[in-house]
């Protein structure tokens, strides 16, 4: 039987919201999608690199290497409201038909994390294959707590999201939660394929330092990033 094999997934397609062309943004000589493809190819836990964009501009950005495969997406998987689940299932396939092996496990790596390690991804990994869980999800000590600070509406009054009668009087002794990040995701093939949820039953976390984990998702996270890295 052969072994199967644990694939990295960049996904980044050209339309973007927040911060025009943000995936094409460098920093030095490179731009945030040549930064995760390389750090991809660096960890000896990853067998393949699978960069999946309707971006001809952003394929052809990055180097050919004989652990990456660009696959062009089809552009009804890269419209704004288009969620991840099918673009994930959709490299799978690909990946599956062209080199007839199976895939384990994905790892994402969202272009916006420029600051992570390659020990995060490798951590990751292990974590993931020790507790054979079906994702595991970097993380983040939340800054505010839905038992203690958040509040939502109900009818016409609003009252806290969560722990209603619990009468927390204090953020220390609130129940802890975690903010999710984009520095590292890792999903099993049968999360994909059979439960179709974006966070499945067996799911853990991996706390990462706070400092790794900004992302460009606004104008103004771009700002702050460049100053930190003038720095």
């Amino acid at each position: 039987m052969k072994k199967q094999k644990t694939i990295a997934l960049i996904a980044a397609r050209k339309g973007s919201k927040g911060v025009k062309n943000k995936n094409l943004i460098k920093f030095g000589k490179k731009n945030i999608v040549n930064l995760a493809v390389l750090i991809g190819l660096k960890t000896s836990l990853i067998d393949k690199v699978l960069l999946s964009s309707d971006s001809d501009k952003i394929l052809e950005s990055v180097k050919k290497n004989k652990n990456l495969i660009k696959i062009k997406r089809p552009l009804k998987l890269a419209k704004d409201n288009s969620p991840m689940l099918p673009v994930i299932k959709h490299a799978i396939f690909y990946f599956e038909k062209k080199f007839d092996e199976k895939v384990s496990s994905i790892v994402i790596l969202d272009p916006t994390s420029i600051f992570r390690l390659k020990k995060d991804i490798d951590k990751a990994i292990k974590i993931f294959k020790k507790k054979r869980l079906d994702l595991l999800v970097s993380t983040h000590e939340a800054e505010h707590n839905p038992y203690f600070s958040i509040v939502e509406r109900y009818g016409k009054f609003y009252s806290l999201s969560k722990g209603l009668n619990l009468n927390i009087g204090s953020r220390q002794t609130a129940k802890k939660v975690y903010n999710i990040n984009t520095v590292v995701w890792i999903y099993s093939r049968k999360a994909i394929m059979k439960e179709g949820q974006r966070i499945p039953k067996k799911t853990s976390i991996m706390n990462i330092p706070l400092d790794r984990t900004l992302e460009i998702n606004t104008k103004k996270d771009l700002i702050e990033i460049k100053k930190i890295l003038k720095k």
